[in-house]
């Protein structure tokens, strides 16, 4: 299991490293061209679709390095056992949040692909932009899962 909690962490990260890379050397060349009075006409059109994704993804890194926004007041004041179970109940919320996001972003992406919408400039279908929705939320559905199940692992710690 943790295995495969590695790769995939590894694959996400890689993902939008690569990407941002991308984003941030085809907008420099953007940026460089309209010096001299030319530009990439579907530069900015990929750039931002190519964000969309890192974000949906991105969530899903954040989830796994903990680094999601957490309100502390309360869990100062709690005994151990009183944070462990505000946590899965956290978690939980997470998860049923996370569930609902996915099914209705699938719903979104049905329609769009249904509609047949195609992008300004590129003239890509919109269903591969919108499909980043479900698949970050199916992402950060494992990782809310796979930390209900760390919680439930940790027995008698204080």
């Amino acid at each position: 299991m943790k295995t495969l909690d590695n790769a995939l962490s590894k694959i996400e990260q890689y993902f939008i490293g690569i990407v941002l890379l991308f984003v941030a050397f085809i907008l420099f060349i953007n940026v460089s061209l309209r010096a001299i009075g030319l530009s990439i006409m579907w530069a900015e059109e990929v750039a931002r679709y190519s964000i969309v994704w890192v974000t949906f993804i991105g969530s899903s890194v954040c989830i796994y390095k903990g680094a999601h926004i957490g309100v502390d007041a309360i869990m100062n004041i709690l005994k151990p056992r009183g944070k462990k179970i505000l946590l899965i109940v956290t978690i939980l919320m997470a998860i049923v949040f996370s569930v609902i996001f996915t099914y209705l972003s699938l719903v979104i992406t049905k329609s769009v692909y249904q509609m047949k919408q195609e992008s300004s400039t590129l003239k890509i279908p919109m269903v591969y932009v919108y499909s980043a929705m479900p698949v970050g939320g199916v992402l950060m559905v494992i990782r809310y899962i796979q930390q209900l199940f760390e919680q439930f692992g940790r027995r008698g710690e204080k």
